[in-house]
């Protein structure tokens, strides 16, 4: 049940007959403990052909309620990707944002196979299969 007051704000407790001086502070999400970082695939990516040129692979993931965003880096895992015409890489909003320290969201990247294709990170398959991979 919710209660309402002069100003529409509503409630889920009734008023106090005796109100303290200092109201309630407002909920906030729960963030996590100090050096505390979890992240975790929440399901399986989906990708999907967005043009002749392009696929966007997508990924869900739960972390812990910090800042985020994605990169892409080469393949020493160290070096950042400094190409945004091969690959172009970003975070949704938070898709849950229950009060439990943790924020699910989801991670896209969108990918130019052709742009991409004949360079040095391209790997052409070499069993015959049309396409290839990138390292």
């Amino acid at each position: 049940m919710f209660y309402y007051d002069d100003d529409d704000d509503y409630y889920t407790a009734p008023p106090t007959r005796k109100p303290t001086k200092a109201p309630t502070p407002a909920p906030t999400i729960t963030g996590p403990d100090r050096n505390e970082w979890l992240i975790s695939t929440t399901g399986n990516s989906t990708e999907e052909a967005t043009s002749k040129d392009t696929i966007l692979i997508s990924t869900p993931f739960n972390t812990s309620n910090r800042d985020h965003a994605a990169l892409v880096f080469e393949a020493n895992c160290i070096t950042p990707f400094d190409n945004d015409s091969y690959f172009a890489v970003d975070t949704t909003t938070p898709t849950s944002s229950a009060p439990d320290g943790f924020i699910q969201f989801n991670t896209t990247l969108e990918m130019n196979v052709t742009a991409i294709n004949g360079t040095d990170y391209w790997n052409a398959f070499t069993d015959g299969t049309r396409g290839g991979w990138v390292e």
